[in-house]
């Protein structure tokens, strides 16, 4: 088994549960649609070298097999779903929690069930301290389990005209262009009364910094299909209702204390704990 991913891998964490095994044929999806390996990471509850592995399958021979059972049952899976991705797998040692931010550092995304908790309604610890730790983008599986991937559907990206979100497009092309999808690209700003006496059209000074923050992204990715939807409103709740039509939301993290920089770190985080579609998390 390989131990570490580079930087074109696509990492996917796993347990035994549906959602890890959903999450892993997303992951698999994602990397066919990349032309990057797929490497599957199970971790093992302590730091795992080569001597423990070997006490491991002498005294402890059920939690070894377990685990390898869990990452051979999530490769068959995977591998039904695109035979020709290139698919590994490793036992890292350690919490999930510090295996993944670990592998992150040389993975291009590292991707997540959303481990639900307090019936569905929010996400698990584990996911939450991955997507705020990651050395790389963070995608998060949401969705029913089971049910088909919405391949036709587009990829919403949300944009905020400063730097925090410059990741996000990058990415939110990037994928678009290689699922042969629409990109539907969202900026919000407060909608508020002005001051009698005062006019601005303010929907036009937001549409212009949107048009300006896409522009050479359209010209280096001219095949995607670009939806530019200047929204008033505030940005978790314009985001979350756009993703029920979306197969994919891409937003930035940790955003600056200004009126106008709409993807707060708490955004992100709140669209993780209720977006119904796979959220991937971009950090500047």
């Amino acid at each position: 088994m390989v131990t570490r991913a580079d930087h074109n891998t696509i990492v996917v964490g796993v347990d035994d549960s549906a959602t890890a095994l959903n999450a892993a044929r997303w992951a698999a999806y994602l990397a066919g649609a990349l032309h990057a390996p797929l490497l599957i990471a199970h971790a093992l509850p302590h730091p795992h070298t080569v001597a423990q592995q070997l006490a491991d399958r002498v005294h402890a021979p059920h939690a070894y097999d377990a685990a390898t059972q869990t990452l051979d049952r999530t490769c068959r899976l995977v591998r039904t779903c695109d035979p020709e991705l290139t698919v590994e797998a490793t036992l890292p040692g350690g919490p999930p929690t510090k295996a993944l931010v670990e592998l992150s550092a040389h993975a291009r995304i590292v991707v997540v069930g959303a481990q639900s908790a307090y019936e569905g309604r929010l996400i698990g610890s584990t996911t939450v301290h991955v997507a705020e730790h990651a050395h790389c983008p963070v995608g998060v599986w949401r969705g029913a389990n089971g049910r088909p991937i919405p391949r036709g559907k587009p990829v919403v990206v949300g944009v905020d005209g400063t730097e925090l979100s410059i990741p996000a497009i990058a990415h939110g092309f990037e994928i678009a262009a290689a699922l042969g999808v629409p990109l539907a690209a969202v900026h919000c700003w407060p909608s508020r009364i002005e001051p009698v006496g005062h006019h601005l059209d303010r929907g036009e000074q937001e549409r212009t910094l949107l048009a300006e923050s896409l522009a050479g992204w359209c010209t280096e990715y001219p095949d995607v299909e670009v939806i530019e939807m200047p929204v008033p409103g505030l940005a978790r709740s314009v985001l979350n209702e756009m993703a029920q039509d979306a197969q994919l939301l891409v937003v930035g993290s940790h955003g600056y204390s200004t009126a106008t920089a709409l993807l707060f770190g708490s955004t992100s985080r709140d669209l993780l704990h209720h977006t119904s579609c796979p959220v991937l998390v971009c950090r500047s």
